[in-house]
């Protein structure tokens, strides 16, 4: 029974669509295997993981974004800002509406001090999705890096107030309130 079947799909010439769907099982394997690293905190796999699976060029548009996304997370954790910033680049091309995607660019490149690009990322998120809080914490976390303390506070409280619970938003406000009282008020653009 297995014979014919081969033969019908050799005839058809559709025997290279059956050895190739392999190639497309990894890609996808690939990347569910980089997010399978990235959310179990190692990142040098999830990177490898990643990279195969974008350079599989199987990976539908949506996969892709996400594959582009932890990659760049995760050479975010390893410390490798600028290739995090190539990766966030890369999927804005794909996706240029989603705000994430700009926070996440935005807080690479406040990490390598790049405080101009890096409001204008953060900016961006806020535009796109004004009701995100974490968008409102990249934006004052960029702030507070350019020592406009008040502005960063704000920011922060606007994150609070979108997300009540969220304890690291709290906690932030605190330590904040703390250097402004140090500092007799920071300083505001």
């Amino acid at each position: 029974m297995k014979r014919p079947a081969l033969i019908v799909f050799a005839a058809l010439g559709l025997w290279p669509a059956l050895v190739a769907a392999p190639a497309w099982a990894n890609g996808v394997e690939d990347s569910n295997n980089c997010y399978d690293q990235f959310q179990s905190g190692n990142m040098k796999a999830a990177i490898d993981y990643c990279t195969k699976a974008i350079d599989s060029g199987e990976l539908e548009e949506a996969d892709l974004v996400a594959a582009l996304i932890n990659r760049g997370v995760a050479f975010r954790n390893e410390r490798d800002f600028k290739r995090a910033i190539v990766d966030y680049t890369t999927a804005l091309k794909h996706a240029p509406k989603d705000a994430m995607i700009y926070a996440n660019r935005a807080n690479a490149r406040r990490e390598l001090g790049e405080l101009k690009s890096a409001l204008i990322d953060a900016n961006q998120a806020i535009k796109l999705d004004p009701q995100r809080p974490a968008s409102f914490y990249t934006r004052g976390a960029v702030e507070e890096a350019a020592g406009q303390l008040q502005n960063a506070r704000k920011d922060y409280m606007q994150a609070l107030a979108l997300e009540p619970a969220n304890l690291d938003y709290q906690n932030k406000i605190l330590s904040l309130d703390a250097r402004l009282a140090k500092a007799g008020g920071g300083t505001n653009r």
